[in-house]
C-alpha cells in the first residue's frame, strides 16, 4: 500500500485528503481509483455536484 494525497476543487473550495491505495495501480487505473475516492469523500461529507481533480501525489 502507498499513501496518496488527493486534491480537488468543489464550488471554489479546495479539498485535500490522504488515502492508502494499492501500490500496483498505475496510469488510468490509478486515476480512476482517485476519482472514485473523491466521489466517496464527497458523499461522506455531503458535497453534491461536480468537482475538478487538481492533484494526486504519493507521500
Amino acid at each position: 500500500m502507498e499513501y496518496h494525497r488527493i486534491s480537488f476543487i468543489h464550488n471554489d473550495t479546495e479539498y485535500s485528503f490522504i488515502k492508502a491505495m494499492n501500490d500496483r495501480l498505475v496510469g488510468y487505473a490509478l486515476m480512476s481509483a482517485c476519482r472514485l475516492e473523491v466521489q466517496i469523500y464527497m458523499k461522506e461529507n455531503n458535497l453534491r455536484g461536480k468537482y475538478i481533480l487538481t492533484g494526486m501525489a504519493k507521500i
